[in-house]
Formats: structure tokens, sequence, C-alpha cells
């Protein structure tokens, strides 16, 4: 959610500064009065494109700056970004009247496509032509299978739909594979070559060592008899630290606890330093060839430039080719066992979609319903709803279903697609039904609505009102409405209003108390403020207010 928006030099905006809650909050004013720069400065701070069109007349630069609380989803892409973080995000974008711009996310540059991507799926911004999420088809089987939590189910679907493509690759391959002597020869003297190689994991490494130990050889050798000779010499450590551990002992209590501790080191030292000789007397250089190692290392290191592969996939390369040089050699053969395997997984991915498309077709019916009624408490009752279920010729990532939405909004009138609704309240009902139902299950905490609720009114007006105050149950919602049925159901009222001086215009913001807001909800449903507009406007909001908490 939203905590605050600052706004400065933005259009005719000078300096604007907006705390929020995480409930319904709306904005009314005059038309022309800035509304929809409330929406432009929050989507550039979600990623929009900006240039110097937005800076205010005579200003060097616009500054937009939010603060915000901060999702799983943003966690992630912060860390992977190694960006600090506590509970609050600070996201501040600067655009200069020379089109140069900068952003920021605590106090960290970032990228365009880092701001998209941190606010990716977290804020829904929402206007009335801004509907073609919802409305277009190829989105439609992804809402009816979230509506389903099919996810996990999907996701074992694809890694099988993932296997059989890449059977179905192999086998075309093997089908239009046409070798000639030749490349059969060369498929053989490779396999021999590597074959011959006897190659074994780890090896190369182990011979590097075995290398290194052999030019080593010296200095270790001359270190070891430094340390040896060290501890064994007459007057060496062995006697100085014997003669150190006994002198302490004496009738004295703590010494004699230092002495016996000392004592006990001189008994390791013993140890270790037999540990040491019997490492020397064990050094051969001899015994490592290292003709026969260097050779070794050069003759891998050969294999791994010639067929571009480390040592790993030349060992794997071998079942290659021996896998290669069967198929040429038993063609027949091998073709009749990639179609058996490749039919029993065509057999077991179908079945895997057949499974998904029967819990789809059940859980449509269940969002059919669920659809109507939404739609239907919006003023709509005659309204029908049908997900219609295609099956695809062949099977794809999601299975054999193809799905549209389709709907009926009056009584005698043919299903037809969600995108041919024409009537712009017609549609806007539409809209906040439907995301009534699919934002729940979506990743987005805020909801950001711009006058979606044109071509409606009276009885209509108070049943979307209502519908927007349900929503706001679940995520933050930001409304800017020339409606005083649905203002009325918001929990804070924001008033946007422009004034002149003997230069220029400026937007202003006010958060209105209970006197205020019954008096801006009287000046949007009446050409004048009256007592007995000030009346009912008091009763509209009182009875809203009820009905939500109800």
């Amino acid at each position: 959610m939203i905590k605050n928006l600052t706004i400065k030099n933005y259009a005719i905006i000078e300096n604007l500064s907006l705390d929020f809650n995480d409930r319904f909050e709306v904005f009314t004013g005059e038309t022309g009065a800035g509304k929809s720069i409330i929406i432009g400065a929050l989507s550039y701070l979600c990623g929009g494109r900006a240039d110097s069109s937005i800076v205010a007349r005579g200003k060097d630069k616009c500054i937009i700056e939010g603060v915000f609380s901060v999702s799983e989803h943003m966690r992630s892409c912060l860390e992977e970004a190694d960006i600090d973080y506590e509970d609050e995000l600070i996201v501040r974008r600067v655009i200069s009247a020379e089109n140069r711009s900068s952003i920021r996310v605590n106090e960290r540059n970032v990228t365009l496509g880092f701001l998209q991507e941190l606010f990716s799926g977290e804020i829904d911004i929402h206007s009335q032509h801004d509907n073609q999420y919802l409305l277009k088809k190829q989105h439609h089987l992804e809402l009816l299978d979230n509506y389903a939590g099919l996810a996990e189910e999907k996701g074992k679907y694809r890694e099988i739909y993932r296997d059989l493509r890449k059977t179905e690759e192999e086998y075309h391959q093997l089908l239009n594979s046409q070798y000639d002597e030749r490349e059969l020869d060369f498929l053989k003297f490779s396999l021999d070559e590597l074959t011959k190689a006897n190659l074994q994991p780890g090896e190369e490494e182990e011979l590097k060592k075995k290398e290194k130990r052999y030019k080593d050889f010296e200095k270790i050798s001359a270190n070891l008899t430094k340390a040896i000779d060290l501890y064994d010499q007459s007057e060496g450590i062995d006697e100085k630290f014997y003669e150190l551990a006994h002198l302490l002992g004496n009738e004295d209590e703590e010494l004699r606890e230092i002495s016996q501790n000392l004592n006990d080191l001189y008994y390791s030292l013993q140890d270790q330093i037999e540990h040491l000789k019997q490492i020397y007397s064990h050094m051969d250089r001899d015994e490592i060839d290292i003709d026969a190692v260097q050779e070794r290392i050069y003759h891998l290191q050969r294999l791994k430039r010639k067929y571009s592969l480390d040592e790993e996939g030349l060992i794997a390369h071998i079942s290659e080719l021996e896998e290669k040089i069967r198929a040429y050699e038993n063609k027949e053969e091998f073709v009749a066992q990639f179609e058996k395997k490749l039919s029993e997984k065509r057999k077991k991915a179908m079945g895997m979609a057949e499974s998904i498309s029967s819990q789809r077709k059940i859980s449509a019916l269940a969002l059919e319903r669920t659809i109507e009624k939404e739609v239907g408490d919006l003023m709509l009752p005659n309204v029908s709803f049908k997900v219609d279920f295609q099956d695809k010729t062949d099977l794809d990532a999601n299975g054999k279903d193809e799905v549209e939405f389709l709907i009926s909004l009056n009584k005698g009138e043919q299903l037809k697609p969600l995108v041919k609704v024409a009537s712009g309240g017609e549609l806007s009902r539409l809209m906040i039904g439907l995301k009534k139902i699919f934002i729940r299950l979506s990743p987005v905490n805020l909801l950001v609505l711009d006058e979606i609720d044109t071509g409606i009114s009276g009885i209509t007006a108070d049943a979307v009102g209502y519908k927007i105050a349900q929503i706001a149950d679940q995520l933050q919602v930001i409304a800017i409405t020339h409606l005083a049925q649905v203002a009325a159901y918001g929990d804070d009222h924001f008033y946007i209003y422009k004034e002149d001086d003997s230069v220029s215009t400026h937007t202003h913001v006010d958060e209105l108390d209970r006197t205020q807001r019954i008096r801006e909800l009287a000046r949007i449903t009446s050409s004048s403020v009256s007592e007995a507009s000030l009346k009912a406007a008091e009763e509209l909001l009182d009875t809203a207010q009820k009905k939500k908490t109800a």
C-alpha cells in the first residue's frame, strides 16, 4: 500500500503531500482541478514513462516521491538488487526540464526496468478506458485457472509437456537424420578415441594436484627437515619445552596447575612432531612419474579443446555417440522405440490435460454463478455469464482448453465476448464486479480507480460504491469519482481544487472532516448548497457508512 505521496512542480501542482491509510480513499473535485494528475503521479512512481512535458512551467524539475509498505515480491526484488530496506520503501523520481531523469529506491539509483519489476502486479491503476486485461480473451484461461486454484496441477502438467516436446524434437531429428559412410566413420572414430582415453570424473584435478606436489617437493622437504631439526637438535625446542614444563613444579597450587598444562602441551607437541617425521619418511619424489602426469594432462586438455567440452561433457558425449551410431545402424528399430515412447508420453500428457480440463469446467460453473451475483448486485439483474470452452487442435503449455468469457447483460440478448460490451455504464459495473472476484486472487495490494463510474447514477451509483467498499476490505483502494453515492462509502475523503493568482494556476488537495465532507457531497448532488441538500448529504453519508460496516 502507499502511505504518502509527495508531488512538486508537476503540471499545475506546486507542492503537495498526501498521507493515506490502508482503506478506501476517495477524491472528488471540479472538472479540470487536477484529479488526473494524482493518478499520473502514481503511475510514474510505479514505472510509467515520463518526459519533460510534466514539469511545471518555469521550473527546472519535477519531483514525485512515494512511501510504500514492502510486500513479499518487493522484498525479493530488493534483496536481489542488494538494496537495504526495512518495513517501508521510498521511491523518488526526478524529471528535469531538459528531459533528464533519475529514479531512486531507498536512496539507491535504479533503472526504469527495475522500478517496473518492483511494482509488477502490485498496483492496478484502472480507468474507464483501461479494461484491456480483463476483457482480452488471451487472459481468460489464466483468470479461470487462478480462480480454480490450479497452479500446482499446471506446474506438474508443464513438466510433463516439456518432456513430451523434447521427445518429439528428438523423434523428428531421428526421422530426418541422414548419415553417410564418412559421417558414420567419424562418429566411430570419435567414440573410439574417447573410449580409449578411459576418462574418469575428477581425473584432471587429481593429476594437477600430483603435478603441484612434485613441483613443491624441494620446498616442502626443506621445511620439514628444518622443522624437525628445530625440535630435535641439541638444546632445541624439545629440551627447552621439557625444562619449562617442569621448572614450575613446586608447592604453589596455581603454579602446579600451569605446570601440568604445559606438560600436557609438551606431549601433544611430541605427537605432532612424530606425525611430521612419518610424513617426511614417506615422501618420495620418484614415486610421481611427472612425465606421465604431464602427458596425461596435455591429452585431456587436447580432447577438451577438440570437442569443446569439459571433462564431464566428454564422458557424457560417449553415450551420445553410442546412441547416434546405434540409431544409424538400427534406424528402424530406433524409430519404433521412439514412437512407442512418444505415444506413452502423449497419453500421459493428455490424461493430465483432461484432468485439468475437468477441474476447470467444474470451477467455471461456480465462477459463472459468482460473476452473475456480483454483477447482478450492481443493478444488472438479468446478466448471464458463460465460460465458453473449445478444444485446441493439439496440446500446448496450458493443456487442451481454449477459453473465452461471454456475457449477456439484458434479457433476450445473445451471449457475446466481453470486448463487445458497448455501454460505458454497463462496462463500468461489469469491470467492478469482475475486479471484486479476480483481484483477491492476484498480488495487487493497491487498486486505483479513475472515474470508472462514468455513465451511472442514482441507485446504481450506490451499488457501485458499496461494491468498491467491499473490495477495499481486501486491499487499499484510491478512487477518483464524480458521484456522491460512491464518495459516501469512502473511509477518507480528499477534495481537489485549483486557485488562480496573478501569474498562474495551482492545484490543492484538502482532506475533509465530517462537516466539510457533507458540504462536498451536497455540492456534487445539487446545483447549489442548501439546508435541504446538506441534510440529504448527511443522510447519504451516514447510510453508506452504516451499510458497509453492517
